[in-house]
């Protein structure tokens, strides 16, 4: 059966293939003769299609050919037209294939698939949002095709974007479009040279142009070349990478679009740029435009590496406008994006720069009635957390706001409830306004140019205080805005420390102004205050601004000058006005120091911020002193406080104003201090004084210092009248100057300056005292010391009623502070570094004015410098001995450096110029002197222990005077009065203790140019002795001095008297005479001479007639001279044993030779008060013997005694026959002297008798052969004594 089936099938279907074959093939080749024919009919065929289509259809060439059983038409440079819209379509090549079965059905031609080949389709609009409009006609007439390919279409544009035409890129459209009866099929792809733009395709049933009669889906990917062309169709100047995927479904009329967007580098140009480095999108849309939802969830978008994820986000269209909600996002990210998109202006990127808005939009509504004008109409509701903004200008900013906010088009409600909120404005205040919590609310509207916030109710917390704050601003858009920029802020305080007011108060206003008021208050508490601010932003103290501060304050401390003493205050009010500042308080303390009526004021100038301090105390003088002292703007009074101590325990009314520029203290300094002072005390530490009893008012003023006119006080227990003034001001910029007139007395003076040292003065005097504080402190005492009498000799010394001015100045200085002038008589400089010591100059030249001292400090000690005309230390022995015993040798050091005399008196007598250097310190003295005829030097100092055995023995003192130089003619006459005058010096004294133990060495003495030779002496007190002038040594006028030679000063009950006692070794006696300038009496080879003499009175009392002792005197080897008529006093005795003399008298020259020449010579002498015996004086030589002996009234002058001459009786025959009597006698005597010689020597003495007057004595022959004496013998008491006579008689007969 299936067999079978197949055979019966063959027999049918054979038959009509083989029909089919036949017709099928007449068909072919029928077609391709009515093809071939084509170009015969093509005007037809064009006419045909342009009412077909209505439109201009026009068509170069028109070929065909059999696609199979379908004929093609190929029509070259197909060409349509639109003459309304001017938009054409150029098809170099279209193929358009007829479906003949369903021509047959129709009757009509069909043609069921539309080739197009290269079209060039071109259009023109205003923007690229212009749609391509196709005509009617051609529309149908592409739609008519079962299916339509257009392949390598370029698509050419021009658009006029704001009147510059601008042309497309071209692109290359492939498009394949099949419609399967009610289903179509889409396949597009865009093409540019850049590459592939877009690709999509999708299927639907229904008409696309009517979403209620379509169904079905559509998607594709976009590229980024894809996106930047189609900104340009736009107008946008964009660029892209990366790509968007798409995908739309329409079902039942609802479209729902959902796109994927991944753009990487875009960037848009133009009025409105953007730069973003990644765009990614995914979103929902749901119905038509006009009604359409789109979510957009899970977007971000990265700018400058900052990437920001847009939180989810539905946009719902409500007619023109739409409707926004979101979630949370935070807004740092987002600012940070859109300035980095470039999308905003730079001006805003500006604005968002400086705000650097952040924090969190929890929820967002935003409402927009008409996108076209979207700040027309508009609704917002949000709620934010933490949110902040920096300062932009002078608009303040805002940290940590959880406010909820409703705003629309003409204003907006923040509903605030935060914690640690910061209110910033760098322009009002330094540091931000912070609150630990925020309880308010604030509006704002807004108008065309500027922003108004108003109602500001705001309840604020801080961890030291609460405040309520209103505040309201007027923020202009622009600077030509016609509202200028304003806040009004008003914030109440109660119960909080004065700190929190650096929160409140502007620092604006002027610096120094901002700081006082922020360093016046460092602690305190204010019980309740008010700030105001209203105004702009302009510069302290501009009229269109205002700000007011009103506090009440409790335990305040006042620091109202760096570095002045604080005020504190118990309870005080503060204000400030704008410019002026004001704290005032009825009771306070500063210091140690009770206020009353306490006012402060600081007043903002232009040029000038004045703080003014006005003040009242009741205190104690101490209190106020050391209050006053911690003032800095009384720094120019503290030399005078710092030296004062006031004391006292009246209450002092004290007030005191003080007023300076606080930007430039010191040259506006002014103060004002006035004190009433009621028995108070004040002490100097200065001038180591104090004032008692001190009463008067006393006013200090910064331009004229101290002032009084009714001021006393008592010093030294004296009344003390005290004038201050500038009247009395002795030098520039003078802070005190006073005048003290009081009395003092000389004890006062060295009580107070603690002077051990007795001076020769007392007595009360009026003195005046002229102090002056200036750049140093002068005080200058003047007396004309009437009152006291100085006890001293010319011409220091006055009586107590003679004037003599003295002026003593003090100067507050390293040294010198003390400079004296007493008018003609001298000029020092001192200073008593401490109590009792003294460093001090003292000039003795005789001055009309005061003397300009070097300041140079000398060594310690006084030192006497000068010239003085005229000088007698004799007149000041007692007031010497006097200082000496009561100063000792504990006084100060003393120099005498060159101190000129120029008449050295003594006694009144005048001894010359004198030039004198010392150094006494202690018991060490040096002294060096020049005279015109003496020049030496004299020297005490203390001799140590030798050796270690004598360590343990006391030091002591050892004096030496040198002179160096004596000229015996110049030593000036020396009156009798000397030796009236003359007493020892006290051995306890300072002359007497000065010569104890004193070694003299006189080197060189002369007279003119003669040398004398020297001397050494020791000079030395023993007691019950007296002053003993000892160890005379040295050659002397040609005499060697023995140490034997002394002589002793003494003085007791009594009286004076003095012994002398002389060992000398002779040599030519002649010429020691010759050289004190007397004619020789004798000359000698040696001799000696020992005397002992003793006379009442001083050495300088020596006479002949008082002085009572015994001589010794030897010569050898000599002779007698003539006689010299010129010798006086001791010499005189000598010129009586010249025997020469007494031989010429006695008329025996011719018996000798001019002179008398002797082997030896000598004799003793007795002196008894103006007596003087000799009792015998032996000449012995080869021509005789001779024996003088003599009673001598020294008194009178007179002399009796004898002569005895004993001569060799053959030698002197002549005189022996003249005496017996003829030349027997003496042939006789001559050989009897050979045989008895001792007794011829007898017979042959002639004993003359020697009487008269001293100057002219009588020599007469008495008798022969007889030599014996006829004076009387000596007392048994001289006989008793061995005397140098008898040494001498004894050494004569040896």
């Amino acid at each position: 059966m299936v067999s079978v089936i197949p055979k019966n099938l063959g027999r049918t279907v054979w038959p009509l293939m083989v029909m089919a074959l036949v017709s099928l093939a007449i068909y072919v080749s029928g077609g391709r003769l009515l093809l071939g024919a084509l170009p015969w009919v093509q005007q037809d065929i064009e006419q045909l299609l342009s009412q077909r289509f209505s439109v201009d259809i026009r068509i170069r060439q028109i070929s065909g050919a059999m696609e199979g059983f379908s004929p093609r038409l190929d029509l070259t440079d197909f060409v349509v037209l639109d003459s309304e819209t001017g938009a054409a379509i150029s098809l170099p090549e279209a193929s358009i294939r007829l479906n003949p079965w369903e021509s047959l059905l129709s009757r009509a031609p069909r043609f069921d698939e539309l080739t197009l080949i290269g079209p060039r389709v071109e259009w023109s609009g205003e923007s690229g949002a212009d749609s391509i409009v196709i005509p009617p006609g051609l529309g149908d007439f592409l739609s008519s095709f079962a299916r339509l390919q257009v392949r390598d279409a370029h698509l050419i544009g021009e658009v006029d974007r704001d009147g510059v035409p601008m042309t497309l890129e071209s692109l290359t459209v492939d498009i394949d479009l099949a419609r399967d009866r009610s289903r179509r099929i889409l396949r597009v792809s865009i093409d540019s040279p850049e590459g592939r733009l877009l690709s999509a395709e999708g299927s639907g049933t229904g008409n696309p142009s009517e979403l209620n009669q379509f169904s079905g889906e559509f998607q594709g990917s976009l590229s980024g070349a894809g996106v930047s062309y189609l900104a340009q169709w736009l107008q946008w100047d964009l660029t892209a990478q990366g790509h968007a995927n798409f995908w739309l479904s329409v079902s039942g009329g609802q479209p729902i679009g959902v796109m994927q967007v991944n753009l990487a580098q875009i960037a848009v140009r133009g009025p409105t740029p953007l730069k973003l480095d990644l765009l990614r999108v995914d979103s929902v849309v749901k119905g038509p435009f006009d009604q359409a939802n789109i979510w957009i969830d899970d977007a971000s978008l990265t700018a400058d590496d900052q990437t920001f994820l847009l939180p989810r986000i539905h946009l719902n269209r409500l007619g023109r406008g739409w409707k926004m909600l979101t979630e949370g996002f935070e807004v740092s990210p987002l600012i940070v994006a859109l300035r980095g998109s470039e999308l905003l202006p730079d001006k805003a990127n500006e604005i968002l720069e400086t705000l650097s808005p952040a924090g969190r939009v929890d929820r967002l509504a935003l409402i927009v009635e008409a996108l076209d004008q979207p700040l027309h109409r508009w609704e917002l509701a949000a709620t934010v957390t933490d949110a902040t903004t920096d300062p932009f200008r002078k608009v303040p900013g805002l940290v940590g706001i959880d406010a909820s906010i409703s705003a629309n088009e003409e204003g907006a409600t923040a509903w605030i409830d935060t914690q640690d909120f910061a209110l910033v404005l760098p322009n009002v205040y330094r540091e931000p306004i912070r609150l630990t919590s925020v309880l308010g609310t604030l509006e704002g509207r807004w108008q065309q140019d500027a922003l108004f916030l108003e109602h500001g109710l705001l309840l604020g917390s801080a961890p030291e205080h609460d405040a309520a704050v209103q505040f309201e601003m007027d923020i202009p858009f622009s600077k030509q805005s016609s509202v200028p920029l304003e806040m009004r802020l008003a914030a109440s305080v109660l119960d909080a420390p004065v700190g929190i007011r650096d929160a409140y108060v502007p620092y604006r206003m002027p610096p120094p102004a901002y700081l006082w008021l922020q360093q016046a208050l460092p602690a305190g508490q204010i019980e309740s205050g008010i700030f105001l601010w209203h105004g702009g932003f302009k510069p302290y103290g501009h009229p269109g601004q205002t700000m007011q501060l009103a506090a009440d304050l409790s335990g305040v401390t006042l620091d109202y000058q760096p570095g002045w003493p604080a005020a504190r205050l118990a309870e005080s009010q503060l204000r400030l006005d704008d410019t002026r500042i004001d704290a005032w308080s009825v009771e306070g303390q500063l210091a140690a120091l009770s206020l009353v009526d306490t006012a402060v004021g600081l007043q903002v100038g232009r040029d000038a911020i004045w703080l003014a301090i006005k003040t009242e105390s009741n205190g104690k003088p101490g209190e106020i002193l050391s209050a006053l002292a911690q003032l800095p703007a009384l720094s120019v009074a503290y030399p005078v406080m710092r030296d004062l101590t006031v004391g006292g325990d009246e209450p002092t009314a004290t007030h005191a104003q003080i007023r300076f520029d606080v930007r430039n203290v010191a040259p506006s300094l002014d103060v004002d201090v006035d004190v009433a002072l009621t028995n108070a005390t004040v002490a100097s530490a200065l001038l180591d004084l104090q004032a008692s009893s001190v009463i008067g008012d006393l006013r200090y003023r910064m331009q004229t210092g101290f002032e009084s006119t009714s001021m006393t006080a008592r010093v030294f227990d004296r009344q003390v009248a005290v004038a201050m003034g500038p009247q009395h001001a002795t030098a520039p910029d003078t802070l005190l100057a006073a005048q003290l007139d009081f009395e003092a007395a000389v004890s006062d003076v060295l009580s107070w300056r603690g002077i051990n040292y007795p001076l020769p003065a007392e007595g009360v005097t009026a003195v005046t005292v002229g102090i002056n504080v200036a750049s140093e402190v002068a005080v200058d005492i003047e007396s004309d010391l009437e009152g006291v009498a100085v006890d001293l000799p010319l011409p220091w010394g006055k009586p107590a009623e003679a004037r003599a001015p003295l002026k003593v100045s003090w100067r507050d200085r390293e040294w010198a502070a003390w400079e004296m002038f007493w008018f003609g008589r001298a000029s020092a400089i001192t200073d008593t570094p401490q109590a009792g010591s003294i460093s001090a100059i003292l000039d003795l030249t005789p001055r009309t004015r005061p003397l300009q001292w070097p300041l140079l400090a000398p060594d310690p000690g006084l030192r006497v410098t000068g010239f003085l005309p005229s000088l007698d230390p004799s007149d000041w022995q007692d007031t010497l001995a006097r200082f000496s015993a009561e100063v000792g040798p504990s006084g100060p050091p003393v120099t005498i450096d060159a101190l000129k005399i120029g008449r050295l008196l003594w006694r009144g007598d005048e001894l010359g110029a004198l030039s004198l250097n010392a150094n006494l310190e202690g018991e060490t003295l040096y002294a060096g002197f020049e005279l015109p005829w003496l020049r030496g030097q004299f020297q005490q100092f203390t001799s140590a222990p030798v050796s270690e055995s004598a360590a343990a023995l006391q030091t002591s003192l050892e004096r030496e005077l040198r002179i160096e130089y004596l000229d015996l003619q110049g030593l000036p006459h020396v009156s009798e009065q000397w030796a009236e005058r003359a007493a020892p010096p006290d051995p306890e004294g300072a002359l007497g203790a000065w010569m104890r133990q004193l070694h003299v060495s006189v080197k060189g003495i002369h007279r003119a140019d003669t040398e004398f030779g020297d001397l050494d002496l020791t000079i030395d007190y023993v007691a019950g002795e007296g002053w003993q002038f000892r160890e005379v040594t040295g050659n002397f006028l040609g005499i060697n001095w023995l140490p034997k030679t002394r002589m002793v000063w003494q003085s007791g009950e009594e009286g004076e008297s003095t012994t002398l006692s002389l060992a000398a070794e002779l040599r030519d006696i002649a010429t020691s005479l010759a050289l004190i300038g007397v004619a020789p009496l004798v000359e000698t080879e040696r001799g000696r001479l020992d005397a002992d003499w003793q006379w009442s009175g001083s050495p300088a009392d020596f006479e002949l007639t008082a002085m009572s002792g015994d001589m010794a005197l030897e010569m050898e080897a000599g002779s007698f001279v003539a006689a010299n008529a010129e010798a006086t006093g001791a010499l005189r005795l000598l010129s009586l044993l010249n025997l020469s003399g007494l031989f010429r008298r006695a008329n025996m020259n011719q018996l000798f030779d001019p002179g008398v020449t002797f082997d030896s010579a000598g004799g003793s002498f007795n002196f008894s008060q103006g007596d003087l015996r000799i009792p015998d004086f032996s000449i012995e030589g080869s021509g005789g013997y001779f024996s003088f002996s003599s009673d001598i009234d020294l008194v009178t002058e007179t002399l009796d005694g004898e002569l005895v001459v004993t001569l060799p009786l053959v030698e002197n025959i002549p005189w022996v026959a003249a005496l017996a009597g003829g030349l027997p006698v003496a042939a006789g005597t001559y050989l009897i002297s050979k045989v008895f010689e001792d007794q011829v020597n007898q017979l042959s003495s002639g004993v003359y008798a020697v009487s008269g007057d001293l100057d002219n004595p009588e020599v007469a022959f008495e008798r022969v052969f007889d030599a014996t004496s006829r004076l009387p013998e000596v007392d048994d008491q001289a006989a008793e004594d061995q005397s140098p006579t008898d040494a001498a008689a004894s050494s004569s007969d040896r």
